[in-house]
């Protein structure tokens, strides 16, 4: 056992550290698509108009337009607290133009969401549109920073565990380079030379992606479903799903057997 740990600890603790990485990265895409969908539905563009507009009118201006939805005069008077007799207020609704709040299709950038007002307003009918650009590019710009923040970190915390894999194969390589060099003599092919290496990969590859899954397991049922915070109650289902373990297998395999082939590519060419 303790020849075992020896041997594949120095694989296995880098391998893990790449599916790690890995698999916050699917989890964070994950729960990222949740919460862009929530600022989606959380923000609306206000627009007033001279006339009464449909959804296809505002759709033929710009195809980003998902909802409308017509903002009731009465309502507005109510919030203005309009202290009139029943007759001027009439009068004076009549003369109110539109409201409109529009819904858009997705979270978009902040250049985007320019062009739609920008298109918006080439119509003769829009007589002023409020973005709330101030506040969507502050939360934009915010989501941004820490998607890009967290996907660099997780890149290079796997260019690092890729190149200590590399280092531990060159290891085992230099482990059996004697008995390899006498398969070669006797005409071996370079995967009978290289399939030492290659089976204990491959096992190192397997336990690595099994060792992934149970801590993501553990933290989504263990740690979320007996924690107090509610956010995280709320996306639990996001933490980890049974195909992760298919992603993180391949994913594993597919890593080492690279580094195999490398290093093996590199010492028949020295």
């Amino acid at each position: 056992m303790k020849l075992f740990l020896k041997t594949h600890i120095s694989l296995i603790f880098p391998l893990v550290a790449i599916l790690l990485g890995l698999e916050f990265f699917i989890v964070f895409d994950r729960t990222t698509d949740t919460f862009e969908k929530s600022l989606k539905n959380g923000y609306s563009m206000m627009v007033v108009s001279k006339v009464e507009m449909s959804i296809d009118d505002f759709k033929s201006w710009d195809e980003h337009i998902e909802q409308v939805i017509e903002l009731e005069k009465s309502k507005i008077l109510e919030r203005l607290k309009m202290d009139k007799d029943t007759a001027s207020k009439k009068k004076f609704e009549a003369s109110l133009p539109n409201f409109y709040s529009l819904k858009l299709d997705g979270y978009l950038t902040v250049d985007d969401l320019d062009k739609v007002k920008l298109n918006l307003e080439k119509s003769e009918d829009i007589l002023s549109i409020e973005s709330f650009q101030s506040a969507y590019q502050s939360k934009y710009e915010l989501f941004s920073f820490i998607k890009l923040a967290f996907q660099t970190f997780i890149v290079f915390m796997s260019i690092i565990g890729f190149f200590l894999i590399i280092k531990q194969m060159e290891v085992w390589n230099f482990l059996h380079a004697q008995r390899m060099k006498i398969m070669e003599i006797f005409g071996a092919s370079l995967f009978l030379r290289s399939k030492v290496l290659i089976n204990m990969a491959l096992i190192d590859a397997i336990i690595s992606a099994f060792i992934t899954s149970a801590i993501f397991y553990a933290i989504q049922n263990i740690w979320i479903r007996g924690s107090q915070m509610e956010i995280l109650k709320e996306n639990v289902d996001f933490i980890f799903s049974f195909s992760d373990v298919f992603i993180l297998l391949v994913a594993s395999i597919v890593v080492v057997m690279i580094a195999v082939y490398l290093v093996v590519i590199n010492v028949k060419e020295e």
